[in-house]
């Protein structure tokens, strides 16, 4: 297969929102039946675009792959070529050494209500490029109108939705639906998923009652403690807009690994040590 096709897969996959693992030759040794730049795209459920050598040595390059997108690593590999299962082409065999790389998709960020809060989320989100998808049962809300072109809207069951959406670590949730037993069951099923990022809106009554119905459902206490609720940083938000921004920030202090702290108290507190 030639250079295209690959790398048009290889798109077509992160477009999809879901992440690919590349497995290219870098150098042979013996007669292989593929050159150096060769490559075989390996998708999340081990289907393949391209070939390397023969089934049984794609079939270890697919084990590799996953390898490596379980661990979110790249590494180089030597794989054998064994001349007796006809997969090289002279008779002492051959080996490639293959470098595995896994390409992320963009971010998602998938809002779990389509209300005012969403909204205004979802135009705030648009530029810290995540790709957006916004899921509601009300058809009314979850309407392009309220949202723009670039945000994908999906109408259906929430908590289902987010099961099937959430496949990896690329995921990011916010929970902000209509009520607390939506948003109870909208919680267990993002935890059910690898997202990055588990946010919920609500009161901190609100959230005790929900964390203590799903510790005696059987989550564990480590899952919920990693959930963000009540979401957002403390600006003293109150409109949609702030609760908004309040959501965001924090999304972003830790996707960029920040503090949440004022700098100005960061830059006194550097002033203050250079005087010692």
């Amino acid at each position: 297969m030639n250079a295209l096709p690959i790398y048009e897969a290889i798109q077509e996959v992160l477009r999809q929102g879901e992440r690919v693992a590349v497995a290219t030759v870098v150098k042979t040794s013996g007669a292989t039946p593929c050159t150096v730049g060769s490559k075989m795209v390996i998708r999340a459920d081990g289907s393949t675009e391209g070939t390397l050598a023969g089934p049984i040595t794609d079939q270890k390059v697919v084990q590799l792959a996953l390898e490596a997108m379980r661990e979110e690593r790249t590494f180089l590999q030597h794989v054998h070529l064994d001349a007796d299962q006809g997969e090289a082409v002279g008779s002492c065999g051959a080996t490639l050494e293959i470098f595995f790389e896994v390409l992320q998709p963009q971010p998602r960020l998938i809002i779990a209500g389509a209300g005012y809060v969403a909204q205004a989320l979802a135009r705030q989100a648009i530029s810290l490029g995540f790709h957006i998808v916004v899921v509601d049962d009300r058809r009314d809300l979850a309407d392009p109108k309220n949202f723009g072109e670039q945000v994908q809207l999906t109408f259906g069951d929430i908590p289902e939705t987010i099961r099937t959406l959430a496949q990896d670590t690329s995921s990011w949730i916010v929970i902000v639906t209509r009520g607390h037993h939506l948003d109870k069951d909208a919680l267990r099923a993002a935890l059910e998923t690898r997202a990055s990022y588990i946010g919920m809106i609500g009161s901190p009554s609100k959230v005790k009652h929900i964390f203590k119905d799903l510790l005696n459902e059987g989550v564990s206490r480590e899952r919920l403690a990693a959930v963000h609720a009540p979401i957002g940083l403390d600006l003293g938000a109150e409109t949609p807009d702030e609760i908004a921004l309040s959501i965001a920030a924090e999304m972003v202090m830790l996707r960029r690994k920040g503090t949440g702290a004022q700098l100005k108290t960061i830059h006194r507190l550097l002033e203050e040590e250079a005087l010692v």
